[in-house]
């Protein structure tokens, strides 16, 4: 895995990280397909040149103008759990990290990086909990018929 940090400004940073690359005979795990496949109706909804997959795409794309740039950074990173974590440090495992010399000094990068995962890490758990705190007031609408037919 190789970390891209690409400085905006002074203070923010894009940040990117590039797999390692699969090996061609490993089959795609379920999540993996379960992307793809919303990939792939999402590009097919994006060609309807009208009617209700068209609008839907409309929304969703104005929807996603709206997330900041460094969350979409994060979704560069790939999926982590515990057994992932626990074999990285035993391995002792190092990441490179690919920076512009020219514009970064070497020591400002592992603070970039800190303050990118202390800022995004606050963010989310703010988020997180006010969905929890949500989620008794909007549970009972997920039981509210949205449409009702007539009876014949």
């Amino acid at each position: 895995m190789r970390l891209f940090v690409l400085p905006i400004s002074t203070r923010q940073a894009l940040i990117y990280c590039q797999k390692a690359a699969r090996k061609p005979s490993a089959e795609l795990s379920y999540s993996d397909r379960i992307s793809k496949k919303a990939a792939e109706t999402w590009a097919a909804w994006e060609t309807a040149d009208r009617g209700w997959k068209k609008q839907v795409v409309k929304y969703g794309n104005a929807g996603l103008q709206r997330i900041p740039y460094q969350e979409w950074s994060l979704k560069s990173f790939p999926p982590s759990n515990p057994q992932v974590q626990a074999e990285q440090l035993v391995e002792n495992k190092k990441f490179d990290v690919v920076y512009p010399g020219n514009i970064m000094r070497p020591d400002d990068v592992p603070k970039v990086l800190s303050r990118l995962a202390r800022e995004r890490k606050q963010l989310h758990w703010n988020r997180f909990v006010g969905s929890m705190v949500a989620l008794p007031i909007t549970a009972p609408f997920a039981l509210v018929p949205l449409y009702d037919p007539p009876l014949e």
